[in-house]
């Protein structure tokens, strides 16, 4: 049985529920909407104390990795596993003000994350590593 939203739920996080309903709205693609969607019920009913690894950086090209920390907080690094490169990781207030981050120091070319998630229609992106439940 799905539970009822309330402005209560909402009351410490970064995001707010208008923000997550347009961003659902505007969705470019159904694996976009289903990020928005499966990203807010995520963080209305899951922690993620031990880190919700959402992508892995040895999963795609460009050695991104992103990660959902505690609640509602987006990690976006680049290079955990990747030999010969430097570590860096960013930790942003929630999951809509992620998304426009720019990835230049990551990649050496401005993209935000939201482009970059579209250019790969969410591709790699995973739902299942939620290490507090795993």
């Amino acid at each position: 049985m799905k539970q009822k939203e309330t402005a209560e739920d909402w009351e410490n996080l970064a995001d707010s529920p208008e923000e997550f309903d347009a961003a659902i709205k505007n969705s470019v693609s159904d694996n976009e909407r289903e990020f928005f969607e499966k990203l807010r019920h995520k963080i209305l009913h899951e922690t993620a104390f031990s880190n919700d690894v959402l992508m892995k950086d040895d999963e795609n090209a460009d050695a991104i990795y992103i990660m959902r920390v505690g609640t509602d907080d987006i990690m976006v690094g680049h290079n955990l596993t990747v030999k010969g490169k430097e570590h860096e990781a960013v930790e942003l207030a929630g999951v809509c003000f992620a998304m426009s981050y720019d990835l230049y120091n990551f990649l050496g070319y401005h993209i935000t994350l939201q482009e970059w998630l579209r250019k790969r229609d969410y591709r790699g992106i995973r739902y299942d590593r939620n290490h507090d439940y795993i």
